[in-house]
């Protein structure tokens, strides 16, 4: 009975130990970097442009086997019916014959114009372009992971002001009953104060629907599963030195960095080289071009016939001397019996083998050359003129970004001041209030003028601190908040 009790015991065990780990992966904690990294593993447009590099990288080899010679093996087994001409024999053939043949050959181009070479080229700048792609989509996936990531923590303080509001307006329940019980107040401000402390808990409730809300816009973006969204946790980075933000970096510098090294760019440029490789391919078209080719093969014949057996000696005449009218006689051996030469003797006996050179010059194709290199003249300007769009919008980009941070500087300095000269009213009316020298309706008010600015003021931190990390992005320094 024990030893049957100790695989179940182990069962039960490996379950919960792996219900703990599972826990836990559940509820870590995860930073900007890590969250970054995650989703960008798991994206699928991201997933698709890595498997896409494998067809690029395919289209390269395949390039490069265009160097190779090609070699090719044949072989045929049938049989003929009727008048015919022997191949191996070259004879006349009206019975049923069966033939075979087995052969090899192989075939290189000695000169196309170098088309080789430039498709190869030309694979090979495909390869860079998806590659610079798939770091730009790799971007703009921890550009929505930072955004959200922002998001969730901008909820969570306001869900923590919520949660303030609704202790210092149960603080001030409990001490206005108490007045009120002792006589000293009406019950009029206990009522405005259980009417403030309900809007207040309703508000907390908004910000907790909020903050799952952030939660799982952040979880999708990362592509966790809804559990994981229900237990996600961040690890937030240090912004409490955000006051004594450095000045901000120079826009010449930054879109120095941003036009020299963001992908798009890079991909943009590959473009412009695909088709500049792509005319010069366009040209090789009325170029000559020389192949050669060799052969080596062998078959058989079932109509090859070879005598059996000894042969018989005899003599034929063949004409009469011109003065005495003797015979002139020859001799030859004949047999009586014949059998189909056997299929090893035909195939060494049959061997051919042939070696050609080709030279091919185009004349005239109805200027199909012609329109192909304009054709491809074209395409070079337009994708030149798609990079220069590319880059205007990268440069606005940047110059509305570097507009953007000095606006939020100024925006959070003037909502830092209107948050202190709100908690200077707020306290103020809070003392008024509980010295009975001002009435519910004003500490109300000042409250919620306070509240306002606070979450003005947080929420202009928050916008600083992403505007700040995406020009910190653009100036080639990756994406991060830790930067005050």
């Amino acid at each position: 009975m024990m030893a049957s009790k100790r695989p179940l015991r182990f069962t039960t065990a490996l379950f919960f130990t792996s219900l703990a780990l599972t826990c836990v992966a559940q509820t870590s904690s995860w930073t900007l970097d890590r969250a970054i990294t995650h989703a960008q593993q798991n994206n699928l447009q991201i997933r698709q442009g890595t498997i896409g590099l494998e067809l690029n990288d395919v289209d390269v080899d395949e390039a490069k086997a265009a160097f190779l010679p090609s070699l090719n093996g044949s072989a045929s087994h049938g049989y003929n019916w009727g008048q015919t001409i022997d191949p191996f024999t070259n004879s006349f053939a009206t019975s049923r014959i069966r033939s075979n043949s087995v052969g090899i050959g192989t075939g290189l181009t000695l000169f196309n114009g170098m088309a080789n070479h430039l498709r190869l080229d030309q694979a090979e700048e495909r390869r860079v372009a998806a590659e610079y792609d798939l770091d730009q989509t790799r971007n703009d996936i921890a550009l929505q992971v930072a955004s959200a990531f922002l998001s969730l923590m901008f909820a969570e303080d306001a869900l923590e002001i919520a949660d303030l509001n609704v202790q210092t307006t149960e603080t001030q329940v409990g001490r206005i009953r108490a007045f009120v019980e002792a006589g000293a107040a009406p019950e009029s401000d206990l009522l405005d104060l259980q009417a403030q402390l309900a809007s207040d808990q309703s508000s907390r409730i908004s910000s907790e629907g909020e903050v799952a809300l952030a939660k799982l816009q952040l979880a999708q973006t990362m592509r966790l599963s809804p559990t994981d969204a229900e237990n996600l946790k961040i690890v937030r980075p240090n912004i409490s030195s955000i006051g004594a933000m450095p000045a901000l970096p120079a826009i010449d510098k930054i879109l120095t960095t941003a036009l020299t090294n963001f992908p798009e760019v890079k991909a943009g440029e590959s473009r412009v080289r695909q088709q500049n490789i792509n005319e010069d391919l366009a040209k090789t078209v009325g170029l000559p071009r020389l192949s050669t080719s060799w052969s080596y093969g062998s078959g058989f014949s079932g109509a090859a016939q070879e005598p059996v057996g000894d042969p018989t000696l005899e003599l034929y005449t063949i004409g009469y001397t011109e003065n005495s009218l003797e015979p002139v006689l020859t001799s030859a051996l004949s047999y009586n019996e014949f059998r189909t030469r056997p299929f090893s003797d035909q195939i060494s006996q049959n061997v051919n083998q042939s070696l050609f050179f080709s030279l091919s010059i185009p004349i005239f194709n109805g200027w199909s050359v012609r329109n192909g290199v304009r054709r491809s003249q074209v395409s070079i300007q337009q994708a030149k003129l798609q990079l220069e769009q590319v880059q205007q919008g990268l440069q606005q980009s940047v110059e509305r970004a570097h507009r953007d941070a000095r606006n939020a500087i100024e925006t959070l300095a003037a909502a830092e001041r209107s948050e202190s000269a709100a908690k200077l009213a707020f306290d103020n009316a809070q003392l008024r209030f509980e010295q009975g020298a001002s009435t519910q309706v004003e500490y109300t008010q000042a409250r919620n003028r306070y509240d306002s600015a606070r979450l003005t003021a947080l929420r202009s931190k928050y916008d600083l601190v992403f505007r700040i990390a995406i020009l910190d992005f653009y100036a080639g320094r990756g994406l991060r908040f830790d930067i005050f």
